[in-house]
């Protein structure tokens, strides 16, 4: 039961925020930069969706994860052209989250990557936002917390990402868009203190990542690619999922693109 409460309190910003747009049993997901345990994370909560993942260098994964890896597309995409290895509009969900700021041309990858949605599929791109330039670094222990709480706690960070201008030419080809966004989860917040015991009792630490809600460190934006038919269901079932998560807060409605209008 303990478990089972842990695993409600951490369940994935980049799973919570678009369960409601995919088809049952999650479909078909990319994972691009799937270090992290990412694998085995997303089929816990995804048990039946079928999980690809990219990555260049193992980060952060063991035997496990790898059962959970359907396919697997090792790349280095700062090579222009690497993406040309996944297949196009091929996925109900393409997820990227916190792979950009390591990129030496992380437009060109974002653009690459939305076309790997299939019509009526949803991005999810994150990324550190301006307010991590200004918080303390943890890399060597903070106040009891530990990991990467400050944008320049990671060597890796090649610059911060602008999703602004990449989420407003998704909306221009008429995706809907929601974002960029402050990425939080009232839970988080609410419930700090008994995200901190969790995570002593699961993992023996504090990480730092478990102030990112409460300090406003990341940004994400999710993106719906049109398709001929309404659009307006799911995109008010994607809004609900967020005020579910968020303690009933409501976000600004997203524009639907024309109906017929092919887009993409």
């Amino acid at each position: 039961m303990i478990r089972a409460a842990y695993n409600w309190l951490v369940y994935p910003h980049r799973i919570a925020f678009i369960r409601r747009l995919l088809p049952p049993g999650g479909g078909r997901i990319l994972d691009v930069g799937c270090g992290n345990h990412g694998p085995r994370i997303t089929k816990r909560y995804l048990p039946e969706c079928e999980y690809h993942g990219v990555y260049n260098e193992r980060w952060n994964l063991d035997a496990a994860d790898d059962r959970c890896i359907d396919r697997l597309f090792r790349l280095d995409l700062n090579e222009s052209g690497a993406l040309g290895a996944v297949p196009d509009a091929a996925y109900d969900a393409v997820i990227c989250s916190h792979l950009l700021e390591h990129l030496d041309a992380p437009r060109r990858v974002f653009d690459g990557l939305a076309d790997k949605v299939k019509p009526g599929g949803v991005f999810y791109a994150e990324t550190p936002a301006e307010r991590s330039l200004r918080l303390p670094r943890a890399e060597r222990g903070w106040m009891g917390f530990r990991g990467c709480l400050s944008f320049y706690d990671d060597d890796t960070h090649t610059g911060l990402v602008d999703l602004g201008p990449p989420a407003a030419a998704l909306a221009e080809a008429g995706w809907s868009v929601r974002g960029p966004r402050a990425r939080w989860m009232w839970r988080r917040v609410l419930l700090f203190p008994c995200y901190c015991v969790g995570c002593l009792l699961f993992k023996g630490f504090i990480p730092a990542s478990v102030l990112w809600d409460v300090t406003g460190f990341a940004k994400y934006v999710v993106a719906r690619r049109g398709r001929q038919g309404t659009l307006t269901p799911a995109l008010s079932q994607c809004q609900q999922g967020e005020r579910e998560e968020n303690g009933g807060e409501r976000g600004p409605s997203l524009p639907s693109p024309p109906e017929g209008e092919r887009v993409g």
